[in-house]
């Protein structure tokens, strides 16, 4: 009875006298499933893709762990960086001093986040060096500035320019006196396709803390980088206490944890909405199926007065309407496999023909169309669809194995 359910269901699915509303809603259905799978498919590889960017870029140039100093500074940064980076899954430590101030060139001026690093140290827990677009930082002498590069583009500037940095000053109870002048030259531009290339600056430390008139020796703060990022809050729990002084334990997650809140929120919710999309793809096959059971009436009816087994039309009908989720779930799921795939290039030959990019980079942490194709997601998604395809089908399958043959046969 097996083979000739499956004889029947082939037959059935090939007649070419079925009614061509039928084929419709069949060809619907089985359309309706291919392009739900293919697209979620897709939207899982570009969440994974959002998220690998994340864990690659951004977190490999900001800290993972940051401890501020309350009265911002702290002496002995060596000695403290020797004993923190000992503790276990803390791969370095890095001293820093941040300021926000004004680049000025010309009529043009821009609000920039600057950052005094001590650049062993700072090589150690960044990797901004890798995204440098033009020029190098072998050392940063006092006079030298690394830009982003959206604050390059902004002013105009390239390697070897001159550029007047603006610090404010500020009175013992925190309001702003007035502000400091530097001139300082362009010695490398850091492009890490996002948000922080419009925002970041970084300078010598020292340089840095002379001009913002801090004891010598002393830094704003310490920054780590840790073997496991999502630690990060915890690790700042445990680091804070090893020190003597009153900081302040900030992690990534309260600077950047909303992208990747967000990407997971998305990514649930893509999830959902695709895999509701699936679902009603395949009850279309409830609707295609109740009608084929209404057609093939007298076929059902002959088969059981031959002797056919109730179950044997179960499966019949069954395999007829998992057919369709299985043509829709394979051609989706090669679709949706080449498109994660090749999203990338596309993308960027967009980019290329409209001259800008769909992302703004001065919005977004990233300004290209990342995806990462992970083979379980895959998987799952082939799986729920062929499981909806073949639940669709029970209804219409047990109506099939309870016609009656005398009532069918009689009004004849």
């Amino acid at each position: 009875m097996k083979g000739l359910a499956w004889q029947l269901a082939r037959r059935y699915r090939s007649a070419r006298h079925t009614s061509g509303f039928i084929r419709f809603i069949s060809a619907s259905s089985t359309l309706g499933i291919g392009l739900g799978v293919a697209i979620l498919i897709l939207a899982l590889s570009v969440m994974n893709g959002f998220e690998l960017a994340l864990k690659q870029r951004l977190l490999s140039v900001i800290p993972h762990v940051e401890l501020d100093a309350v009265e911002n500074k702290l002496a002995d940064w060596q000695s403290k960086i020797t004993t923190l980076t000992s503790v276990e899954g803390v791969t370095a430590g890095a001293p820093y001093i941040k300021a926000n101030g004004m680049l000025r060139r010309g009529s043009n001026v821009k609000a920039i986040q600057l950052r005094g690093i001590a650049l062993d140290y700072e090589r150690q827990i960044s990797d901004f060096e890798r995204y440098l677009q033009s020029g190098s930082v072998t050392k940063l002498a006092a006079d030298q500035l690394v830009l982003g590069s959206g604050v390059a583009t902004a002013l105009a500037l390239e390697v070897g320019d001159s550029v007047q940095l603006m610090l404010p000053r500020f009175t013992d109870d925190g309001r702003l006196a007035s502000y400091s002048n530097r001139v300082l030259t362009v010695t490398g531009i850091v492009n890490l396709g996002g948000q922080l290339d419009y925002s970041q600056a970084w300078m010598d430390i020292d340089a840095l803390a002379s001009y913002l008139d801090m004891s010598p020796g002393t830094v704003q703060g310490l920054a780590f980088r840790l073997d496991d990022i999502f630690a990060a809050p915890a690790m700042a729990r445990i680091l804070g206490p090893l020190l003597d002084d009153y900081v302040y334990m900030r992690d990534w997650f309260g600077s950047q944890g909303h992208v990747y809140q967000d990407i997971q929120m998305v990514r649930a919710i893509l999830y959902l909405v695709l895999a509701l999309v699936i679902a009603v793809a395949c009850f279309n096959i409830v609707a295609t199926l109740v009608m084929a059971v209404r057609e093939k009436e007298s076929d059902i009816a002959i088969l059981l007065t031959m002797g056919m087994q109730p179950a044997a039309l179960v499966k019949t009908f069954m395999l007829l309407g998992w057919l369709n989720g299985l043509v829709g779930t394979v051609v989706g799921a090669t679709v949706g496999v080449l498109l994660a795939t090749f999203i990338e290039p596309i993308f960027a030959f967009s980019t290329r023909l409209l001259g800008k990019s769909l992302l703004d980079p001065s919005i977004y942490f990233i300004d290209f169309l990342p995806s990462l194709l992970v083979w379980q997601d895959v998987i799952v998604t082939v799986a729920l669809a062929l499981s909806l395809s073949l639940v669709s089908t029970l209804y219409p399958a047990l109506r099939a194995s309870r016609v009656d043959p005398a009532r069918v046969l009689g009004q004849r």
